[in-house]
């Protein structure tokens, strides 16, 4: 071989190793980044230990986590706040005939309703002061949005068979209705942490199911199906976690989903009925309300704890 043959060899040799580690280069990062995607896209998974009994002595008929991880829960006619272990649990106010309450996010206002209409006060239960009470429906179940200006509720027109899902301002002004059912029954509206989306549960011949759709009314996408039998859904603070009630097991157990319906997981069983599950703000703590739970009677408070995986 001459020496302009052996030159022109070597370039064709180089021209081919850059282009080799090029495209070695541009394999080896699409698959660290794939790498990449795929661990950040897939949910840390928490394993759940064994429940745990709290606020003995108070029958309890519902609780809610405040912004900060503390536990506020309602039982024996009072309104108590606790630590999320169950621990330095106060009353906050006395209030005969309580069923539910929710607290704003800054946790200076909590909504309480009897079943029969809804009310606003201070913290400390001072100023009382009623924003749904029509005298010719029941209203109930109110749920503060994410921002603390708007409060989604329950609406029953018992004459006429008719079931709603309202949102008015924190005030009690600006009611609208946005979801009208004339054959379910509707419960337990829940906002999604960005306030763009609402969960709820309806039942149909008996039968609950969980569903979804914009604080408009619109999109209505149900995540669970009879065999599930579900209902009481509270989201995770991300957004994309679901827990809820369902007795496909048996009796009524908590489970979790994603926010889509995916991925259903059961996390409890203890013997009698666990319901309206709550997570807190850091997602490592379930309270919930067991009724007749290991041969007691009533509604007790429990929690269960995780940890990532």
């Amino acid at each position: 071989m001459n020496l302009k043959g052996f030159k022109e060899g070597v370039k064709c040799l180089k021209k081919r190793v850059t282009v080799f580690t090029v495209v070695l280069v541009i394999v080896i990062a699409g698959f660290v980044g794939y790498s990449y995607v795929r661990e950040r896209s897939n949910p840390v998974e928490v394993v759940w230990g064994e429940p745990v009994h709290i606020a003995e002595g108070i029958d309890v008929s519902q609780v809610r986590f405040t912004s900060d991880g503390k536990l506020m829960f309602v039982g024996n006619d009072a309104i108590f706040m606790s630590d999320a272990d169950g621990t330095n649990t106060q009353v906050l106010f006395n209030y005969t005939n309580v069923r539910r309450v929710t607290v704003n996010p800054d946790q200076t206002k909590v909504v309480i309703d009897d079943g029969d209409d809804i009310f606003i006060a201070n913290i400390d239960g001072s100023h009382l002061t009623p924003i749904a009470d029509d005298p010719n429906i029941f209203e109930f179940a109110a749920s503060f949005s994410p921002d603390g200006t708007e409060i989604a509720f329950v609406t029953i027109d018992d004459l006429n068979l008719i079931y709603g899902i309202w949102i008015m301002n924190a005030d009690g002004t600006g009611k609208r209705n946005i979801l009208v059912e004339d054959l379910s029954v509707l419960r337990h509206p829940r906002w999604s942490p960005d306030g763009t989306q609402i969960t709820f549960f309806t039942i149909s011949n008996g039968t609950p199911f969980i569903w979804i759709m914009d604080t408009d009314g619109n999109d209505k996408v149900n995540l669970t199906s009879p065999a599930d039998f579900a209902r009481q859904a509270d989201w995770s603070s991300d957004g994309k976690t679901l827990v809820y009630s369902s007795r496909k097991s048996g009796d009524f157990d908590i489970w979790s989903m994603n926010s889509d319906g995916s991925d259903k997981v059961q996390i409890t069983s203890i013997v009698g009925d666990e319901a309206k599950p709550v997570l807190s703000p850091d997602g490592q703590t379930i309270a919930f309300v067991c009724s007749d739970c290991l041969g007691t009677t009533g509604s007790e408070l429990y929690i269960i704890s995780g940890v990532q995986d």
